[in-house]
């Protein structure tokens, strides 16, 4: 198998696109001990982003000037950083138009995003999982609780690094640790964003043959541990 990709546009979770680009990423990542979940929080933020296509250019235009333009899976913000920083790397393939393919492009390129982000390359990762000034807690006191309940959790108690995040048994929270951590939209919109991260969840689980009742009661046991502590 291999990532698809095209010019613009992105592809639904379900599609054969979507589903194959997820499963792609989950034999990438899985060799480096990622959970199904912290994968599912991946793509489910990654087809918020870009609908899952490795080629994608934000807004479906191309620039290498623009420090708002972003590209690829996870829209690497500004675009030309990836673009300029990352060629030599494996599977360094990125497409630059979005009207066609141009010299050079493959697919693949999507493999070197994920290198890209398990390496830090570009030093994306925040373990501080919030957007400050911008997310303020007053506004979103229900995202800084959760924000709060995963570095306590899952982290250090005030960090979350990259191989914390890796390990973290639950969709929704590997979801909201991902959009903090990396993501970081102008908007935070975690609740849908959750959903998309259960929706590839559940193409994962069949896929990898795991036993969805082990995975769910070590889901449940997370949740009530987090619950517990916060009484």
């Amino acid at each position: 198998m291999a990532f698809i990709a095209k010019p613009s546009g992105g592809y639904t979770i379900t599609s054969t696109q979507g589903t194959n680009n997820i499963i792609e990423a989950y034999n990438y990542l899985s060799q480096f001990g990622f959970t199904p979940a912290a994968v599912a929080g991946m793509m489910g933020n990654a087809s918020a982003e870009s609908g899952l296509n490795p080629w994608r250019w934000q807004s479906d235009s191309v620039s290498l000037s623009d420090r708002n333009k972003g590209y690829g899976l996870f829209q690497y913000t500004p675009a030309y950083q990836y673009i300029h920083n990352c060629s030599g790397l494996p599977n360094y393939a990125p497409n630059l138009s979005t009207s066609g393919t141009t010299p050079g492009a493959d697919p693949n390129d999507g493999m070197c995003q994920l290198y890209v982000f398990y390496h830090d390359s570009l030093g994306k990762w925040d373990p501080d999982c919030w957007r400050d000034p911008t997310w303020n807690p007053l506004q979103y006191p229900d995202l800084y609780a959760i924000r709060n309940n995963i570095l306590f959790y899952y982290g250090s108690g005030t960090s979350l690094s990259l191989d914390q995040f890796k390990l973290i048994p639950d969709p929704y929270d590997a979801a909201f640790a991902f959009m903090g951590c990396f993501e970081k939209p102008q908007v935070p919109n975690y609740y849908t964003r959750r959903e998309l991260a259960l929706q590839v969840y559940n193409i994962l689980l069949p896929y990898i043959g795991r036993d969805t009742l082990l995975l769910e009661l070590k889901i449940l046991d997370t949740q009530h541990k987090r619950k517990f502590n916060n009484m």
